[in-house]
């Protein structure tokens, strides 16, 4: 019976999700869209929420290949909309590879999206997010970021928390006020995203350093 449930749910998720792909692409490109998703994201069917937000990234790598960036995001705010019976939960994601900077990019697209944020917002967000991740994979031993929504009161908020484990930054206080030039770009985007975000505490020392960042959606 449990397992009847389960496949049950998986397939009433899964043609929701192919019938949200399918208003935007033919049934073809739709059905190979979300085909490659699975795959990517070592799935074999969508059997929740958290599944569909694991896939949610690679869904939209594949949309690129057949929409305008336009397009795809008005395809992404349709999913939103479409699975938005219950609010996002934190995600961990790993940052060691050069891929994992555009996975996290897209996820926290993907969750301010499902939050109802505005298009500046979330691309605020996904830049913020993106120069993080960056960060940590060009210039630490590897990290991650975490995302953490908050829908308690009548205002969506994000918290983002950047973890590394390299050999801190020295100049800080350099950088942090815009003394600083760096030929390497070490540190070049720290100023920037705090000026993006509503919230920004920075603690470094020689284990790591950790970012912790929050926006009003």
């Amino acid at each position: 019976m449990v397992s009847s449930a389960r496949s049950g749910q998986a397939s009433k998720l899964g043609a929701q999700l192919l019938a949200v792909l399918g208003r935007h692409l033919s049934s073809i490109n739709a059905q190979n869209v979300l085909t490659r998703a699975l795959r990517e994201a070592h799935l074999g069917a969508v059997n929740g929420l958290d599944d569909l937000r694991r896939v949610q990234p690679s869904i939209e790598r594949g949309l690129r290949l057949f929409l305008p960036h336009t397009s795809v995001s008005e395809v992404l705010a349709d999913l939103a909309r479409s699975f938005a019976s219950e609010p996002p939960s934190a995600r961990v994601l790993p940052i060691k590879a050069e891929d994992d900077i555009s996975d996290a990019r897209l996820t926290a697209r993907a969750m301010c999206e499902q939050l109802g944020a505005r298009q500046v917002v979330v691309q605020k967000v996904a830049t913020v997010v993106s120069e993080l991740a960056r960060n940590i994979y060009m210039y630490t031993p590897g990290g991650k970021i975490e995302l953490e929504p908050d829908t308690s009161d009548r205002t969506s908020r994000l918290t983002i928390r950047a973890t590394d484990e390299g050999p801190g930054i020295p100049n800080l206080d350099e950088i942090m006020g815009g003394r600083y030039r760096s030929k390497t770009g070490l540190g070049a985007g720290l100023l920037g995203t705090k000026r993006l975000v509503d919230r920004f505490a920075i603690a470094t020392g020689p284990s790591g350093t950790r970012i912790e960042i929050g926006v009003d959606l």
